[in-house]
């Protein structure tokens, strides 16, 4: 389906289609895979097309309407009127335009569009529209039909091919960049364009840091348009933009029509459900490159065995130096050198500075091992400085006058920032569902001699009854998975009322949720005032830092840390 981009692009010369008059507007039935008609229906998927689509329309809106001696307010809907779902779903299901699955003609599919924004993803939203149209369509509240073009910039025209229609705007391919930005650089792998693993690869590093602060930033303003005064930090690079990765999982699948020595080994293909064979893969490290290579060697060796294809495992590890299956208890971590495993039932050890972390090859731990040092040590020093800051003793962090004694490390899984933090309190508990996870937290901590931690198991709401110290004196670190946290554990979180709270992310929009419900409980204080509740909390806090880290280079992907401290 997919089209590489040509590299000698620039000064391309193509006629655009003409756009379809609003009056003949039809409705187009999408067709499956099948060849069946498809009803297009709004999905949870749309949604971060459809904020994106909102965000350029209320942006053009404002850039027009700067310097008009009348502010007006932006419309809350463009297209139909706010609230009328009857004519939103005649719009968002009368596509403009033909489309691959639609049964349209390869002729009638490609368009030339231009890209005005990106959504969080990295993706282009476009419009056949250019921006001095779009600027009148806006104004006039209309609003455009949109594509969703991945790989492009903003302020591209591109040549795409329209493939399928999702509700308000259709799926599209790249063929072709007719007016590239002066961002665009050459991505240095050969996959990419064809390989769905990385979306940025054609803009560079900083660029790459620019937009994800600004997805940050994007996030919490639609979780709520008063978190637009939380100040985002500059993303914490990665000290490796490329072979970072310490962990990959290429997959194959096997098909009657493919003879084994033709079965592909990679990733998915963009925009398809099919696997791109992948030979080398840029962002692992050299470790890990090495191991694939063995993997798809063995994978190969053995694929007559394989009725329905599987997912390899590479991993990389931290070994003896002379033994390399010998126990890494008491060997120093410096002295430990890197391998890798492929067994989904083998053992990793990972090293953070000078601590050992001990896991499952099949269970999860950050995997880019060059920014832990940096990302754990954030979190530790944030700790340290408002310890500090609470106490009233400056730099001095001396154990007399220490006021956060007890750490809560909640979702902790092998134990990572507990252990990081450990030497800072009195006492630090942990939690976690997974008894195996607990169980490596647990002899983590007895390996990095990390006496005052304690693991149990059990869901994250339990833990508060567990820790034996006044909220006053306790600090709570929350690292949920990247659906977020839930609002059973955030008001029990905000009942229990900790000095400090340092909330990590990997899913950014779902860390923005979960703060906008804090801050609908009237837990959250934003240049003083708090949100009206129907019961008051417990705990009021204000937000002292916003710190994003990249941990996956190349990608869409950020993590964020928010430090929340109690307002007495």
């Amino acid at each position: 389906m997919f089209e590489q981009v040509p590299s000698a692009i620039p000064g391309s010369k193509r006629v655009a289609s003409p756009a379809v008059p609003e009056q003949k507007r039809v409705k187009i039935e999408n067709k499956d895979r099948g060849g069946k008609k498809r009803a297009v229906r709004k999905a949870n998927s749309d949604e971060t097309m459809l904020d994106a689509i909102q965000l350029l329309m209320r942006n053009t809106w404002l850039e027009e309407h700067a310097e008009s001696a009348c502010s007006q307010a932006v419309p809350e809907s463009f297209g139909w009127t706010a609230g009328d779902k009857q004519a939103e779903a005649e719009f968002c299901r009368a596509a403009p335009v033909a489309a691959k699955l639609a049964g349209g003609e390869p002729s009638e599919c490609e368009l030339d569009v231009y890209v005005h924004e990106l959504t969080e993803r990295g993706v282009g939203v476009a419009t056949r529209e250019s921006p001095a149209e779009l600027r009148g369509m806006v104004k006039d509240r209309q609003r455009p039909w949109a594509f969703q073009v991945p790989f492009t910039l903003r302020g591209e025209k591109v040549r795409i091919r329209s493939v399928r229609h999702e509700w308000g705007y259709t799926q599209a391919d790249l063929l072709a960049v007719l007016e590239p930005s002066p961002l665009r650089i050459d991505a240095p792998c050969k996959y990419f364009g064809q390989c769905s693993g990385c979306q940025l690869q054609h803009t560079s590093y900083n660029e790459q840091l620019i937009f994800k602060r600004e997805m940050v930033s994007r996030a919490l303003v639609q979780a709520n348009p008063l978190f637009a005064q939380f100040a985002v930090s500059q993303v914490k690079q990665s000290p490796l933009p490329f072979g970072y990765r310490t962990k990959l999982t290429p997959h194959f699948d096997i098909r009657k029509d493919t003879p084994p020595e033709h079965v592909a080994i990679g990733f998915a293909m963009a925009g398809q459900r099919r696997v791109l064979d992948i030979e080398d893969c840029m962002i692992g490290t050299d470790t890990v490159r090495m191991g694939a290579k063995k993997a798809r060697e063995n994978a190969r060796s053995k694929m007559d065995t394989y009725k329905r294809g599987a997912t390899l495992l590479i991993r990389e590890t931290n070994v003896p130096k002379d033994d390399p299956s010998g126990d890494v208890t008491d060997i120093p971590a410096s002295e430990l050198v890197k391998d890798y495993v492929l067994d989904h039932k083998g053992w990793v050890t990972d090293v953070v500075e000078d601590l050992k972390f001990r896991y499952p090859a099949s269970s999860f731990f950050q995997n880019n091992a060059s920014i832990l040092p940096a990302f754990t040590g954030y979190v530790r020093d944030e700790l340290r400085k408002w310890n500090q800051e609470l106490s009233g003793c400056g730099s001095d962090n001396s154990q007399s006058v220490r006021v956060l004694s007890h750490l809560v490390d909640a979702y902790c899984g092998s134990g990572l920032f507990g252990i990081a933090c450990h030497a800072d309190f009195e006492k630090v508990v942990g939690i976690e569902i997974s008894n195996e996870s607990i169980s490596c937290a647990n002899n983590n901590a007895k390996m990095n001699g990390a006496d005052n931690c304690d693991f149990l198991l059990g869901d994250a709401s339990k833990i508060f009854d567990k820790v034996g110290a006044s909220p006053s004196n306790t600090a709570v670190i929350i690292d949920p998975p990247r659906k977020g946290s839930n609002p059973d554990f955030l008001d029990q979180l905000v009942a229990y009322g900790p000095r400090v709270i340092i909330y990590i992310a990997c899913g950014v929009p779902a860390q923005a949720r979960d703060l906008n419900h804090m801050y609908n409980r009237g837990a959250i204080s934003i240049d003083g005032q708090t949100a009206p509740a129907g019961t008051k909390p417990a705990s009021v806090y204000r937000v002292t830092g916003v710190q994003p880290f990249d941990l996956f280079p190349q990608t869409y992907h950020v993590e964020n840390i928010i430090t929340l401290v109690r307002e007495d």
